[in-house]
């Protein structure tokens, strides 16, 4: 996957002119590993760089027109794609290329630039951008104002930096400034301060770089003026400078100079405003900045004891380096790049759930197990950990965090692919950060089998949308609805499925059957019982049902009924029933289901539906299952196919053979493992279009 890195307009990508951002780009390109996959684009200069590309300038909409030359560039061949400093670049793109993955650095303070002033603005960008980078804790505060940074983890602090000498180098009695010679920057602060000091100092030399063009600030003679230069030259000078002075008035984004003065073992005096702070950690940095504190630094510096002191202390402690800070930027773009010639054939896969281990095998045939069942006949590495076993057996005080713990070292040690989260509110969301850390390429999935009916959706959310945005993809067994459109990109229908090995009657061919009809209703499966006092809508309808379908014999699960049953005894109950109902809880959400519905179809029942489920979108009615409208519209189909024996056996063998072979456990995984990226499907499941 390549790398198209978007500088914003004006920055220009040469060596004599390159602002800031060009610098930082240049910077970490020179010792990225994935160099080879990376294109900066920009206006056109003089640099013939293999990497640069050059983008039209146009007289007329400028910003405009240089972001669509871009993304005619790269049309709809998915990338990572690299914005710094204009979210508003990020706005256009994400609509004209809503595949790519995307990256967006800020330089400067977020609520100055267009297209992130607003709160709004801001949170749109967290929420459908894939990274943020800010150059400094300083910007990333001044982004989640008004937002919970504790929301989200895909952001990351990374500064400008510099390869730091391996020793400090020879110095000489040079104090510089760098930057715009204005007063926003101080440089009139720097040149009276400098000015008085050189009246007991007049050995030193003082030295500027940089231009102004609306400049107000008179021409000082004791100030050789450099002009503008380009970066290297900056870098010799401040190699043999001993102080190096940024005295900003105005709140600076971050200080490049200062940086770069502590890795080429300079001592950097600066003000505390903006990012100056962060990035003159160990060096002399000073509150309401003025010429007297400036002057008397310089005196204080111009001791060599006290020099020498304070070089040593700056040098040994800093830790901004430009190879450090550049694994970092590779570290997010790895997370992205899969080389679709080397994807493994057989994976690792963590499956952390509720594997019932704790109720003596009376859930052999759950949703959970399918899914190891499934992965395992792909030829893949299925190791299932029992969360709820584990809290369970644990009376440690701590045992959550314990549960993490291991959770984690069973991470180092197995280094999944892949990691399934079931029904699980218990895995801390640092653990899922560790996961990324441990594996770039990790993908994390939620497996949630429940109802997101409005009846239920408060409750269940918590679990559903829990560290959202720690978590690749979410699998759902509901079309989303209205409530989760905010994640939609995230949320994915995942049907219930069967597997041969667990679904393994086959009723149809049945001679002889005890049940004409099957229905069965649980608070629960971990429950075993029914709560106390608890009748929902099924109840109702059921016992309506009861009283007009005298002509079937019934076994009915449900509160005025019969017990719910569980392990072998429930698949006793199917081999000897004919035709079952399947009725859900709540109000019908599109394609939801139990997972109920599995057991019907896979162990080849005649199954009757309510056509709100909208399953006659997968099952032909009449030929593969029965669709009812209502009450006396089932009774009335229930009386026909009851004495209709071979037409009955017929359409449940047709649903029997459709439900296996559409939704069976190996179709499931290899549909799980294409909407992560972890296999390379090309076909379309059929349920993704409708």
């Amino acid at each position: 996957m390549k790398i198209n890195i978007l500088l914003p307009y004006k920055e220009e990508y040469d060596c004599n002119n390159s602002g800031a951002v060009s610098i930082f780009v240049k910077n970490n390109f020179k010792y990225s590993k994935l160099k080879k996959k990376i294109y900066i684009f920009g206006i056109k200069t003089k640099s013939k760089e293999k990497n640069f590309i050059h983008l039209p300038k146009s007289k007329y909409l400028k910003n405009y027109s240089y972001v669509r030359s871009f993304s005619k560039i790269l049309k709809k061949n998915k990338s990572i794609i690299e914005i710094h400093n204009r979210p508003r670049y990020f706005n256009y793109l994400k609509k004209k290329l809503p595949n790519n993955n995307y990256i967006l650095y800020f330089h400067n303070n977020p609520l100055e630039l267009s297209g992130s002033k607003s709160l709004k603005e801001r949170e749109y960008i967290i929420r459908n951008c894939n990274y943020l980078v800010f150059i400094s804790d300083w910007i990333k505060k001044k982004f989640f104002l008004g937002l919970n940074d504790k929301e989200f983890s895909n952001y990351k602090v990374i500064y400008h930096s510099l390869k730091k000498s391996k020793k400090i180098p020879l110095k000489k009695k040079i104090i510089f400034f760098c930057g715009k010679l204005n007063r926003a920057k101080g440089y009139d602060l720097f040149c009276e301060a400098t000015k008085k000091f050189l009246k007991s100092n007049p050995d030193w030399k003082i030295l500027s770089a940089g231009t102004e063009p609306r400049r107000d600030i008179k021409i000082y003679d004791h100030v050789k003026e450099l002009g503008q230069i380009d970066h290297g030259s900056i870098l010799k000078i401040i190699k043999h400078s001993k102080i190096t002075v940024a005295p900003s008035i105005w709140d600076e984004p971050l200080g490049r100079l200062p940086i770069e003065s502590a890795a080429l073992g300079s001592v950097c005096i600066s003000s505390s405003n903006g990012g100056l702070t962060e990035s003159n950690k160990f060096g002399l940095v000073i509150d309401d900045i003025n010429i007297k504190k400036i002057f008397n630094t310089l005196l204080i510096l111009s001791n060599y004891k006290n020099y020498k002191q304070i070089q040593k202390r700056i040098f040994n402690n800093t830790y901004i380096d430009n190879v450090e800070e550049t694994k970092k930027i590779d570290f997010l773009r790895s997370a992205f790049i899969v080389n679709k010639n080397k994807l493994k054939k057989n994976l690792k896969i963590l499956h952390i759930s509720n594997f019932n281990d704790n109720v003596n095998a009376r859930l052999f045939y759950s949703t959970q197990r399918k899914l190891n069942f499934g992965f395992a006949k792909l030829n893949h590495n299925i190791l299932p950990f029992d969360e709820r076993l584990f809290l369970r057996n644990s009376i440690h005080p701590l045992k959550n965090r314990r549960l993490n713990n291991k959770i984690i070292e069973i991470t180092k040690n197995f280094l999944p692919d892949l990691v399934i989260l079931g029904h699980s509110d218990s895995i801390e969301k640092k653990t899922l950060i560790r996961f990324k850390e441990i594996n770039p390429n990790i993908k994390i999935v939620r497996i949630y089998l429940d109802s997101i009916s409005k009846e239920f959706f408060n409750q269940n959310s918590e679990i559903l949308l829990n560290n959202i945005h720690y978590i690749d993809h979410i699998f759902i067994t509901s079309k989303p609805n209205q409530y989760l459109n905010k994640f939609k990109s995230k949320i994915s229908y995942l049907p219930n499925f069967s597997d041969k090995s667990i679904e393994y009657l086959k009723n149809f061919n049945n001679q002889n059957y005890k049940y004409d009809l099957f229905f069965a209703l649980s608070h629960g499966q971990n429950r075993g019982v029914f709560k106390f006092g608890t009748i929902d809508e099924r109840d109702e309808f059921i016992s309506k049902l009861n009283a007009k379908t005298n002509f079937l014999k019934k076994y009915f699960i449900a509160t005025n009924f019969n017990k719910p049953v569980w392990g072998i005894e429930y698949y006793n109950l199917l081999s000897k029933s004919k035709m079952a109902l399947n009725l859900s809880r709540g109000s019908y959400q599109k394609f939801y289901s139990s997972d109920r519905i599995s057991s019907l179809f896979g162990n080849g029942l005649l199954v009757f539906l309510d056509k709100k489920t909208n399953f006659d979108k997968f099952f032909t009615n009449n030929k593969e299952a029965i669709f009812f409208s209502n009450l006396n519209d089932l009774v009335k189909k229930l009386k026909y196919y009851n004495s209709k024996i071979s037409e009955c056996r017929k359409i449940a063998k047709n649903g029997y053979l459709k439900f296996h072979k559409i939704f069976s456990s190996e179709e499931i995984c290899n549909y799980i493992l294409k909407k992560t990226g972890l296999k390379k499907i090309n076909k379309k499941y059929f349920w993704e279009s409708i």
